[in-house]
């Protein structure tokens, strides 16, 4: 699934293949459960993401609206001439000069609608990070955080953005047992450091140009300049087979240090 660094990668991919462009037609493809909507004749279209959040901003004479995009485990966008939309296509966005930005999703898990970000969903731990770390110390009380540290990192009424492969990197790099309860990690020494983590993991990953995890791959036409390295010397913990991995209690398998075994 597209975590905070493949979803921001997304909004940087749309907003740079579509700047100059103008729309005019939205089209859905018919086995697509989501539903087609009323647009304007024409219109704008840019892209913001807050965690694993996506919107498109459809920009006209009469105003702004917002369409909230889920993507799902494997949703991107593509632009490709006009009536040559790759295979999966669902929704698509037809311009002016014979190019359309389509919505790709092979398990057709992505949704959309108009709206406004999701109030259940926490503030982005990269472009929000004050917030971020606000939202989690009013909330330190609830039973929320009772739970073991690295089931919490993948809540997103307060980490949004981290998923399974930012909080292995996380956790491994902050090195504490991460099956104790969060609430003792976040009243601990090792708090400020966490919360960096939480923002600076993502920012590298978005840095490296995103996992290319299933379906979803770097778009081309972004170019990644780092200092930081590649992708497989940075990923540590993920995948490894020299770490440890259980499925956790919302069935999603947990990477980490063999050294934190139970």
């Amino acid at each position: 699934m597209p975590e905070l660094a493949e979803v921001k990668l997304t909004a940087d991919y749309v907003n740079r293949m579509v700047a100059e462009k103008t729309f005019f037609e939205v089209r859905k493809n018919p086995s697509h459960k989501g539903k087609l909507f009323d647009h304007p004749e024409s219109f704008k279209i840019s892209a913001v993401s807050r965690g694993k959040e996506f919107k498109l901003l459809l920009e006209h004479s009469g105003g702004t609206e917002h369409l909230l995009m889920t993507m799902g485990m494997s949703g991107y966008f593509k632009v490709t001439p006009t009536g040559e939309e790759i295979k999966h296509s669902h929704l698509m966005f037809d311009s002016e000069d014979g190019t359309t930005l389509s919505f790709v999703d092979v398990r057709r898990f992505g949704k959309w609608g108009f709206g406004d970000w999701n109030k259940l969903r926490g503030p982005d731990p990269v472009q929000e990070y004050n917030v971020f770390v606000n939202h989690i110390m009013t909330n330190l009380l609830k039973r929320d955080f009772d739970k073991p540290l690295h089931e919490v990192l993948m809540n997103q009424k307060y980490f949004n953005g981290i998923g399974n492969y930012l909080r292995a990197e996380i956790l491994y790099r902050l090195d504490i047992n991460p099956f104790q309860p969060a609430r003792d990690v976040i009243l601990s020494s090792k708090v400020k450091e966490l919360f960096e983590l939480c923002r600076d993991i993502p920012n590298q990953a978005y840095l490296l140009g995103g996992g290319n995890l299933y379906t979803w791959e770097t778009p081309q036409e972004l170019e990644i300049h780092t200092s930081i390295g590649s992708w497989t010397d940075w990923m540590k913990c993920y995948g490894n087979k020299q770490m440890c991995s259980e499925m956790d209690n919302i069935g999603r398998r947990f990477w980490f240090d063999p050294k934190w075994k139970k």
